[in-house]
């Protein structure tokens, strides 16, 4: 009797195990038409970690990361989330990183359209502060029509609206524009 109870036992404890192992893996293979209903309809395909890098005449001109990104096929756009855009041999300013919380790519017109906390650095060192941002890669052209605010090392400078032409290596602030100068450090002669 007790050994009949303890076969009995064993077997529901199997029975058991097997149901939940066949419950979670079930679970776990989601098919891939059910994710697809679960994208939003105008989204046709959506990934994360997106790295993109734009290429041309053999050099790479400019690398696109985000955390998430959906592309819409009748827009022709990718949404973007937590952006990074790096772009190369940018003339004096070397190579300039992006960041912003949010954007949007147009694959076809080179083009990217960044919101959210966006900030700039180059590699001599500036840096540059605004709340959205458009580049257009095939003018090389960064702008803006939001208050910015542009440090450097011996410099800071406000304003309303900017347009930077990597091309002609010229800024242009639109309008209110503050300036504040820092002097130089110099050295110390030794007679002084």
């Amino acid at each position: 009797m007790l050994n009949l109870r303890r076969l009995l036992a064993i077997l529901i404890l199997i029975a058991v195990l097997f149901l939940g192992t066949v419950i979670w893996r079930h679970l776990q293979q989601q098919r891939p038409e059910d994710l697809l209903k679960a994208l939003p309809k105008q989204i046709d395909l959506a990934l994360e970690q997106l790295h993109y890098t734009q290429i041309e005449e053999g050099r790479r001109r400019w690398t696109l990361d985000a955390d998430k990104a959906e592309y819409q096929r009748q827009q022709g756009q990718v949404s973007l989330k937590t952006v990074q855009l790096t772009l190369f041999e940018a003339g004096r300013l070397g190579q300039v990183r992006l960041q912003a919380d949010q954007g949007l790519l147009d694959q076809e017109e080179r083009q990217v359209e960044v919101w959210g906390n966006v900030i700039i650095k180059t590699e001599r060192g500036e840096q540059l502060y605004t709340e959205r941002l458009h580049y257009d890669d095939q003018q090389r052209r960064l702008h803006t029509d939001e208050p910015v605010r542009l440090l450097s090392e011996r410099m800071e400078l406000t304003g309303i609206g900017m347009q930077i032409d990597l091309e002609q290596e010229q800024l242009l602030i639109k309008k209110d524009v503050w300036m504040l100068l820092l002097p130089a450090e110099r050295e110390m002669k030794p007679d002084e």
